[in-house]
């Protein structure tokens, strides 16, 4: 996250936030007031920091498919990131998959018919015709747009805006892995396992990343404070004690803003179709100074 967008008034923030979705259509004052969440001038405090320092009842807010369903911008892309970035959302969910070379690519599904100005099988295309696909936008018109490398997405997001990272079985995790860390980015990403042999692929990396494990294997922990991981599922307000050493992620596809309050309080890091709908940490109204304040602690301070 640039120095500049940290030091946005609430009101600018806000601002972006209401027009993004219209673009040329005009512009509404109302949306949501995102907090200030991290101290200005300082660098994207690590991830596990953040989830130490959310108050209880606090969620971090993710862009599912990296995008906001409001816009026309293609899921998993580029253009998608830098709205979001631009909006102050915090944190973007994307989907890594891989060309026929190994290439680690942005893309959710197997095949490209519905998404990109090509079909068939995504893990099947040679490098030179995967330079030439471009992607479609949500109403399905293509644009100019390629798909993004791996590579790509982590130069903009780095020092940005957090990353959840979902395996498509195309994709070699342990060159996704080391792609990450040559950019010194390990504490600003989340590795999504949702199956338990996902969680022991990604084992060996726990130290280095928060990981999520999936909610009916939570013993395949390899470092305390992991991640659970309950997909579209959650109780309202008790799964934050699914585990005293574990994070609770989830998802939700909901348009019903009123349902968000139920989600912090049982979730903290909330996968949505709709990140411009809410602030970029929900719950957190009238904490945000103990929030900050806890991020500028040293990891003593915070116990």
């Amino acid at each position: 996250m640039t120095a500049y967008m940290r030091s946005l008034s609430l009101s600018g923030v806000a601002f972006l936030s209401a027009c993004l979705p219209v673009f040329l259509t005009g512009c509404s004052s109302a949306g949501p007031t995102p907090p200030n969440a991290f101290p200005a001038g300082e660098p994207l405090p690590p991830i596990r920091t953040v989830f130490e320092c959310l108050p209880k009842e606090a969620a971090l807010v993710a862009a599912h498919r990296g995008t906001d369903s409001s816009l026309r911008l293609p899921e998993n892309s580029i253009s998608a990131l830098e709205a979001m970035i631009a909006a102050g959302v915090l944190m973007a969910e994307i989907d890594i998959a891989a060309i026929r070379d190994g290439t680690p690519i942005i893309f959710h599904d197997g095949v490209w018919d519905d998404h990109v100005s090509s079909t068939g099988p995504v893990v099947a295309t040679e490098p030179d015709a995967f330079a030439r696909l471009r992607l479609k936008d949500m109403k399905g018109v293509i644009t100019a747009e390629p798909v993004p490398t791996l590579a790509d997405m982590l130069d903009r997001a780095k020092d940005r805006i957090y990353l959840e990272v979902d395996f498509k079985s195309s994709a070699d995790m342990a060159t996704v892995v080391q792609m990450i860390r040559d950019r010194d980015m390990t504490d600003q990403v989340i590795l999504i396992a949702t199956t338990d042999d996902e969680a022991e692929a990604l084992r060996p990396f726990a130290g280095e990343f928060l990981l999520s494990l999936p909610r009916a294997r939570k013993r395949i922990t390899a470092n305390a404070r992991q991640g659970v991981w309950i997909g579209g599922r959650w109780r309202d307000g008790d799964d934050k004690a699914v585990a005293a050493r574990h994070y609770v992620f989830g998802a939700q596809w909901q348009k019903n803003a009123a349902e968000l309050p139920k989600a912090a309080r049982a979730l903290d890091l909330l996968v949505t179709d709709q990140p411009l709908r809410y602030d970029p940490v929900v719950g957190m109204r009238g904490k945000g100074a103990a929030f900050r304040a806890c991020l500028s602690a040293d990891e003593d301070e915070r116990g």
